[in-house]
């Protein structure tokens, strides 16, 4: 057997030519600066050859329908076992998706209620019995033979509909006669209601004879009763009784049904709670939990304008004033007694409610114009209430929904740009029908369960008292819950809650959720590669995440982690140092070994950090505050308990705490969405608080993350920064000293039928697709790689034609174009943030989060204004980073500050928090522990106050002790 994974030859993307051995049943740690090649070796080169022999042992049935993965660039892997990777990028944007759900744990949470769930009455809080059909049955032919009764099913109005649309759907089942508030009513006439008002319906679902050969019969009622109308509940009155019998109704209904309203619960599978089956999820948000409604501001179209002067969107009123729309802001103007022609700005408080939210069910009598349609005089002097723009935007966005499969893009922008995500009005976020939380397990329904942090629950589980009869298939289920929420708290997770969806959670967040499910796998023997598994973890918790990488190791894995993190570096049994530098600097194996052989090692970059020999030092002077700042009141979001918190401009802040403290909360929802509102009228909604004070202080907000710079191969450095268009300029004027026609576009890979060449549409390369092989790229036989054709590569400056530059590095055409301030000026700011090796060309696509982000920085380091001061806010902008980078990013940061701005940094990493000019810490636990400010001031104030964890770790790195 072997003991290492050998690799031989790498060559995949910067790596070059190299080999090497990882120990198998360790924990080998790759490192080096950002871009040196730590995720080709392990990601592209071992898990990706893994995933390829795997495919490749597939029939050719099964390899025609998935995507086949490409052969990496090395000549061989021996001793690969199966592989896992579990990266740290989120890839979940469905909104269905929750922790609950990918981890499993909703699945068991949904067979546990429905085993061993309690019933209550929808009506009243008496307990239901459960029963199934056969029990149902039986208890109902126990009466007298002759005895008749009816079944009834319980039906529920429609949120947002009308009582019609609600007796239309039972029509629409086959069934006749419904019971209102203990009436009868034929469904075959008109029936009045209040709109208004709740009323207790039930449908008729069948009468029964008890019978001897009532069996069949009595089946088919209730299955329909309880599938097609009564959400599970089903009720039975008795009629008549065979003349000269007594039968005791108390004793009939006593453990059989609600003892005051008869209902009986019948027997639940467990996707009656699934938030996916269109039979259980919400009718309103179809299980999202989120519905898109109508906001005001956003119908307006201009406020300094009259509704004769379209002060409204002309969608809502339409372009001709004879429409029935133009006909009832008549009729409210004459009611109301205001003038159609007063600026929209200048209306009483009263009329604009009325306009946009309607009259609140009172009525004025409808007066059409004098061009009105015929329909509209037939309804003239006739009492109507009127529900608003905003009501009217809601109806016409509910029917579309329903023609679902008749859209078009026109009616799809006007509603994107008119509504905003609302919590759905219906089920209030829970994402399923009310029914069934009528279903409880320790007088706790499955919503309230799935909203408790994991740190809350699994102690509310070992509480719970099951009957005799359920424990042993409760006892079970509960196990199997419990010991898939320990290995959440083990790493770290503990301030999640289950109902947490997946598009909330950071990338860290997301991997380590993914980690847990691999550890409740048990398998062994397997190949793990993890890409920095610290993300987003607390200096307290680091140890959570090793603890549990040791676990996996111990039962017979192999772990590959692609770290930065100095704590899982020391950890490791194995580590493996890729550089010296980034990109066409990197990709050779510097140094291996253990820390301590790393530390003596003369060449490793990482060993002189763990060493000491080099560190990030702390600041000798830290800025004074100015007294500007913007300041937060009564902030309520998520867990955030009515925060008060005043933020320092011009200078550098760190938000920092464990994770789940309620950071990005205050940053993210509260204070961004509330500005991005205000500057630029942003179609959000702000988490809840008070006021924001101070903006005025601010010209704008720029938030810097590490999303990719742009989704197509073509975008690259180049034109993201902006310098592209100025070298086309320079190309465009050669081309007319040479006499060409070529103008700026034809030196654009993007334009149609300019100067790119058309075979391969700018790309360089053609792409073959096969039918159960991975799809071979080729250099396109026309422009041989060079993406123009002939005529625009003639062109040249200083002997350089467009396709030679584009493959330039940044620091080869830095002198080449030192003549020109514009270029040259953004090819410094790049330089000087250590992205020389990248090349001016290179595809957005293949860049990591950490160079995106830096080429961000360089975007708005190249256009400072003299005069402005804009607020940057960076989360967690260390992800990715060796502390070599770290330096140069705060090297930046001290740029946009000293420049007159303002930075805002969310952090969790000790060397980024002891340089900032004020700490904001957060906690003093994540979840519903957290959500206030425990600490405030310079690093070193902070680090002295009694309760801040960010504190404690501080005092360490600020006495500056070799690690």
């Amino acid at each position: 057997m072997k003991h290492h994974i050998e690799v031989r030859g790498a060559r995949q993307n910067n790596l070059k030519n190299i080999d090497v051995n990882i120990p198998r049943d360790k924990i080998t740690v790759i490192t080096g600066v950002s871009g040196s090649g730590k995720s080709s070796l392990a990601f592209d080169v071992i898990y990706g050859e893994g995933q390829r022999r795997f495919l490749e042992s597939l029939s050719s049935f099964a390899k025609s329908r998935m995507n086949q993965m490409k052969k990496p660039d090395v000549d061989f892997v021996f001793g690969l076992s199966p592989v896992v990777a579990i990266e740290q990028k989120k890839g979940i944007v469905n909104p269905r998706s929750t922790v609950g759900t990918m981890t499993d744990i909703y699945d068991f949470m949904r067979l546990l209620f429905a085993s061993v769930g309690e019933a209550t009455c929808p009506f009243c809080d008496h307990s239901v019995p459960i029963r199934t059909s056969l029990q149902i049955i039986d208890h109902i032919q126990q009466l007298p033979e002759g005895t008749e009764l009816e079944v009834l099913a319980p039906v529920y109005k429609i949120y947002g509909e009308n009582y019609d649309t609600t007796f239309d759907e039972i029509r629409a089942k086959g069934f006749r006669t419904v019971i209102i508030d203990g009436e009868r009513h034929s469904l075959g006439g008109a029936i009045e209601l209040e709109e208004e008002m709740e009323y207790r319906i039930e449908v008729i679902v069948d009468k029964v004879i008890v019978q001897p050969n009532v069996f069949k019969l009595l089946n088919k009622t209730i299955e329909n009763s309880l599938n097609l109308l009564g959400e599970g509940f089903i009720r039975f009155e008795i009629i008549s009784v065979p003349a000269g019998v007594h039968l005791d109704m108390e004793m009939f209904y006593a453990n059989f049904a609600c003892p005051e309203h008869h209902l009986t619960k019948g027997e639940m599978k467990s996707n009656y709670f699934s938030f996916n089956d269109p039979d259980s999820a919400c009718r309103t948000c179809g299980g999202i939990g989120t519905f898109m409604r109508a906001e005001a501001r956003f119908l307006i179209q201009n406020a300094d304008k009259s509704i004769n002067k379209m002060a409204i969107d002309v969608k809502l009123l339409g372009a001709g004033k004879n429409t029935w729309h133009w006909s009832m802001m008549r009729s409210l103007a004459l009611h109301y007694g205001f003038s159609l022609d007063t600026p929209l700005n200048e209306l009483p408080e009263k009329i604009y409610d009325i306009l946009f939210f309607g009259t609140k069910g009172e009525k004025f009598p409808f007066l059409p114009a004098k061009d009105a349609t015929k329909s509209q005089f037939r309804s003239e002097g006739k009492l109507m209430a009127y529900g608003g723009f905003v009501h009217i935007i809601n109806w016409w966005y509910k029917l579309y929904m329903k023609r679902s499969q008749h859209r078009n893009n026109a009616e799809d922008a006007f509603y994107k740009r008119v509504m905003i995500e609302h919590t759905c009005p219906d089920c209030e976020g829970k994402k399923l029908k009310s029914q069934r939380f009528a279903i409880q397990i320790g007088n706790a329904n499955i919503h309230e369960l799935c909203t408790m942090s994991l740190k809350e629950l699994y102690p509310y589980l070992n509480k719970i008292e099951l009957s005799s009869e359920k424990a042993h298939v409760g006892k079970q289920i509960i196990s199997e819950i419990q010991s898939r929420l320990m290995l959440l708290l083990d790493i770290g997770l503990e301030y999640l809650s289950l109902g947490r969806r997946s598009d909330t959670i950071s990338g860290g967040e997301a991997q380590r959720i993914r980690l847990s499910t691999q550890i409740s796998s048990g398998l062994m023997g397997m190949l793990y590669v993890l890409d920095e598994p610290s993300i987003g973890l607390h200096a307290r918790d680091g140890e959570r995440i090793i603890d549990t990488l040791k676990k996996l190791r111990d039962i017979g894995n192999t772990i590959i982690v692609v770290e930065h993190d100095i704590q899982t570096i020391c950890s490791a049994d194995h580590i493996i140092e890729i550089g010296p530098g980034p990109g066409i600097h990197g990709g050779r194996i510097i140094a291996e070994g253990t820390a301590d052989q790393l530390q003596n090692h003369s060449e490793s970059i990482t060993g002189a950090f763990l060493s000491g020999a080099r560190r990030i030092e702390v600041p000798a002077l830290r800025r004074q505050l100015s007294g500007a700042a913007l300041s937060i009141k009564g902030a309520r979001a998520n867990n955030l308990r009515n925060v008060n918190v005043d933020i320092p401009l011009g200078v550098m802040v760190c938000i920092t705490g464990v994770s789940g403290s309620g950071k990005s909360t205050l940053i993210n929802e509260v204070m961004c969405k509330q500005l991005d509102l205000l500057f630029n009228n942003a179609r959000i909604i702000p988490g809840e608080h008070d006021a924001l004070l101070g903006h005025e202080h601010l010209t704008g907000i720029i938030t810097i993350d590490q999303s990719p710079i742009g989704r197509s191969t073509r975008s690259n450095p180049a034109t993201y920064v902006g310098f592209f268009d100025k070298i086309r300029e320079l190309y465009e004027e050669a081309a007319s000293a040479a006499g060409s026609q070529l103008n700026k576009g034809d030196f654009s890979f993007n334009q149609k039928n300019g100067g790119r060449c058309e075979n391969c549409q700018g790309e360089g390369l053609i792409t073959t697709q096969l039918q159960f092989m991975p799809d071979i790229e080729s250099v396109c036989p026309v422009c041989k790689g060079e993406r123009f054709n002939e005529e625009v590569l003639d062109i040249r400056i200083n002997e350089k034609n467009i396709a030679q530059i584009l493959e330039m590095s940044i620091e080869e055409a830095a002198p080449f174009f030192a003549e020109e301030p514009a270029i040259m000026r953004k090819l410094t700011v790049l330089n000087q943030l250590g992205l020389g090796y990248l090349r001016i060309g290179q595809s957005s696509t293949t860049l990591s989060g950490g160079e995106a982000q830096r080429i961000k920085l360089a975007t708005e380091l190249s256009k400072l204004k003299r005069g402005s001061h804009n607020l940057y806010i960076l989360d967690e902008p260390t992800t990715g980073l060796h502390l070599h980078d770290i330096q140069k990013l705060i090297d930046c940061i001290n740029q946009l500050v000293e420049a007159g701005h303002s930075v805002i940094v969310i952090e969790h990493h000790l060397d980024m928090i002891k340089v900032a000019d004020h700490i904001i810490d957060m906690g003093p636990e994540g979840g519903y522990d957290g959500g206030q400010v425990v600490a405030f001031g310079t690093p070193e104030e902070v680090a002295e106050t009694a309760g801040s964890l960010t504190g404690r770790f501080l005092q360490e790195v600020l006495r500056e002790i070799p690690i």
